[in-house]
């Protein structure tokens, strides 16, 4: 499994992680399918899955994960484009992403985003580190039932704030440490979908 496809399953299993009901689908090399979710009939559990992947993440420990060959995610959370995704919770529509940031550098960027005038009912964000996986996933909703495209135009700029800052910290490495990634090839994939 290459590194952008772990980042990717990274931040799916964390968004899958918060949102109850969900399903992540793992296809491996061979073509046999598993399910991770909370279900006892699962053949993986979320925190089970969070484990694997935080020791295959390790270069000195055996990559567990590299039997996965493609991975998608179901049940009650569906890909919206961008990197997005839409669930719901409690009745109301609600949408979420995961970035690698840590969760007090979101909370200054999701306070210091301008959302002036987009929604005229106080907006929720709900941020839930998962320092196992090092991801942290975004909930974004209202406390009232919202159109969607106002839904929609929140979490992608929440989510574009999240990004750039993702790719600035990540050149700002590169100055420091000399090795040179683009920024093409580290995010090419992060809204392939899912």
């Amino acid at each position: 499994m290459a590194d952008q496809q772990l980042t990717e399953l990274r931040l799916m299993v964390a968004l899958a992680h918060t949102t109850k009901g969900s399903v992540v689908h793992i296809t491996c090399e061979d073509g046999n399918v598993y399910n991770i979710s909370d279900s006892p009939e699962s053949d993986f559990s979320f925190c089970e899955m969070r484990k694997l992947i935080a020791t295959s993440m390790c270069p000195s420990r055996p990559n567990f994960i590299s039997w996965i060959n493609d991975f998608s995610v179901g049940g009650a959370i569906s890909y919206t484009g961008g990197g997005i995704y839409k669930s719901d919770e409690n009745g109301l529509s609600q949408r979420q992403f995961a970035t690698l940031l840590r969760p007090e550098i979101v909370f200054d960027l999701l306070d210091d985003t301008d959302i002036e005038g987009i929604s005229e009912d106080p907006v929720d964000a709900t941020l839930t580190p998962d320092p196992v996986l090092g991801v942290t996933t975004t909930k974004i909703s209202i406390n009232k039932t919202a159109d969607e495209e106002t839904l929609d135009e929140l979490a992608l700029i929440a989510h574009s704030a999240c990004l750039v800052k993702e790719i600035s910290l990540s050149l700002a490495r590169e100055v420091r440490t000399g090795h040179h990634k683009s920024p093409e090839k580290i995010y090419r994939n992060r809204s392939r979908k899912h």
